[in-house]
């Protein structure tokens, strides 16, 4: 079976959608038989939507072939493009001129980046200076989930792939209020893990390579709400150090079937000689630096402040345990502020703090350490924003 073959066992049309989307192709309109007609230029192409019938690889091989002919490219290079469109994939780049590591390495390597994916799965759920052996089933299941792609030349390149299928934005209808539904927060897990490893990798490159000194303390407890961990820390290093004297440069492409989880740079290089103050800031955090924090995903579902006061209390709807459950918070300021927004737009939000629970089974935060729109994901959109 040729790479192509195999492709159209993975690939979707809402992925070929995304596809021609992305490279500014079109929707002709045009009703055909289990077919949809998109056009660039003088150019047609056409989407297969049954993946069940019989001769779906071979529409997807003329898919690839069409989109391969307008480019001028190989058939080969479409499909590689075609593989990932539906997942998010970190790139872990060594760049290393040997032409072979020892398996010693490849292991550390490997093991590190397994580490490291829990480290960060266990952050979206609970914000820890350190998890240890706190590592909640769903964070090590992550592991299993999210997987290595094919290698490709250049230096030593190992994909790391989490799926994600196709985000669509929750399509809201005047006031109705926003619903959570269980099984779509689950799906939701694996983009806001990757989102996590984002940010976080931004916070250790700023951390220990573009300081010239150990951060204070008070720094490394924002980036500890921000979802650092001395766990990420050491799995980090630990890849950092693996190729003797190779440097690593990590990559993110996100999946085309959703909005990428927020502006910025997509590239993190870390010299090898960071490992060392990767390591001091992880040890930092197990020693010196208490952080536990749930984290909770959800909606504004209620606002309360007079005029005159500083604080006021709201309400978030958010998916604690199994079930829909409010949660009381205290919020002044800016973080006020933005939950009027969220509440007025219907935005998802991200709230971290420690939870509490009184003996009527009310769940409240009595402090927060996070607030913000939940930027991880496709926004809500309103019906009427929609058809405007």
């Amino acid at each position: 079976m040729t790479n192509i073959d195999a492709l159209a066992s993975e690939v979707t049309p809402a992925g070929l959608r995304a596809y021609l989307k992305a490279n500014s192709w079109h929707f002709e309109g045009k009703p055909l038989p289990r077919m949809e007609l998109w056009a660039r230029d003088s150019w047609e192409v056409l989407i297969p939507l049954n993946r069940q019938a019989s001769d779906y690889p071979r529409r997807i091989r003329n898919f690839i072939e069409d989109i391969a002919g307008e480019r001028g490219s190989r058939t080969e290079e479409i499909a590689t493009e075609l593989r990932y469109i539906e997942d998010d994939v970190i790139d872990l780049e060594f760049d290393d001129d040997r032409s072979r590591i020892p398996l010693s390495e490849a292991a550390k390597l490997m093991e590190g980046a397994r580490s490291f994916a829990v480290a960060n799965a266990c952050s979206a759920m609970h914000r820890r200076s350190y998890h240890g052996r706190s590592q909640p089933r769903r964070a090590r299941e992550y592991a299993d989930f999210v997987g290595m792609g094919h290698t490709r030349e250049g230096s030593f390149i190992i994909p790391i792939v989490s799926p994600i299928g196709v985000m669509k934005p929750v399509i809201i209808e005047g006031d109705q209020e926003p619903l959570i539904d269980v099984q779509s927060e689950i799906n939701y897990f694996p983009r806001r893990v990757t989102g996590i490893m984002a940010d976080v990798l931004r916070e250790i490159h700023e951390l220990a390579v573009v300081r010239e000194r150990i951060p204070p303390k008070e720094d490394l407890n924002r980036a500890v709400v921000a979802g650092l961990s001395a766990d990420a820390c050491a799995a980090l290093a630990a890849m950092v150090s693996a190729p003797n004297g190779s440097d690593l440069d990590i990559t993110f492409q996100w999946a085309l079937t959703a909005a990428p989880p927020r502006a910025g740079g997509d590239t993190v290089e870390f010299p090898t000689e960071a490992a060392g103050a990767i390591r001091e800031i992880g040890h930092l955090l197990r020693d010196h630096v208490r952080v536990e924090d749930t984290v909770i995903y959800g909606f504004v579902s209620s606002l309360d402040r007079d005029p005159d006061d500083e604080e006021g209390v709201v309400k978030v709807k958010a998916l604690v345990g199994n079930r829909v459950r409010p949660v009381k918070i205290v919020l002044r300021g800016d973080a006020y502020h933005t939950a009027v927004e969220a509440h007025d737009l219907k935005l998802r939000v991200i709230v971290t703090g420690p939870m509490m629970k009184t003996g009527t089974g009310t769940l409240s935060m009595p402090r927060v350490h996070l607030f913000r729109v939940d930027d991880y994901l496709p926004l809500e959109t309103s019906a009427q924003s929609r058809s405007a």
